[in-house]
């Protein structure tokens, strides 16, 4: 190296050098950003599951998360046929069960995402009751809610009595 700069050589070396370590750089980050992408997930589920349990005990009535096709709309609605990852709205549940009447508060909207849910005893609505126990549209109140993304799996486990826990596993 002269006084003035590099020479050819020394800058192909040190630009195959970054190329190299941003090729080993790149699949981790993309792995980083889908973990991240997943626990955000799993964690607007758990909340709003957490929120609609304890709104169930403080108003002692009946609090529901239900999956909406329109939850950003001026007027969401449940909807049965919808999807999971399409939103879900949570809501105080005074009419009929499961279903957003005229009178229901609406307490709280999840749009749209981009995560596979599925669900298990919890296929359109899951319903907190007044002293905290969960019940799904069959009667029973334990069920799983299972968020997928990369081949990382996130399960939401709820027993009968409202407790959640949490799982991690691959899909």
């Amino acid at each position: 190296m002269n006084g003035r700069g590099f020479t050819l050589v020394e800058l192909l070396v040190v630009l195959a050098v970054g190329a190299i370590l941003l090729a080993i750089a790149i699949p981790s980050y993309v792995f980083l950003v889908n973990t991240n992408r997943l626990a955000a997930a799993t964690n607007a589920l758990v909340s709003s599951l957490q929120l609609a349990r304890s709104e169930a005990i403080k108003r002692a009535t009946r609090v529901t998360v239900c999956k909406s096709s329109n939850a950003m709309a001026a007027q969401p609605s449940c909807n049965a046929a919808a999807a999971w990852q399409e939103g879900w709205i949570i809501f105080v549940d005074g009419g009929t069960k499961g279903m957003t009447d005229g009178a229901d508060e609406i307490l709280r909207v999840y749009g749209p995402g981009n995560i596979t849910y599925t669900a298990s005893n919890f296929n359109s609505y899951i319903s907190f009751l007044s002293h905290g126990r969960s019940q799904g549209p069959n009667g029973l109140g334990n069920g799983t809610f299972s968020l997928c993304l990369a081949g990382e799996l996130r399960k939401i486990i709820l027993n009968s009595t409202g407790r959640i826990r949490l799982e991690k596993g691959t899909c």
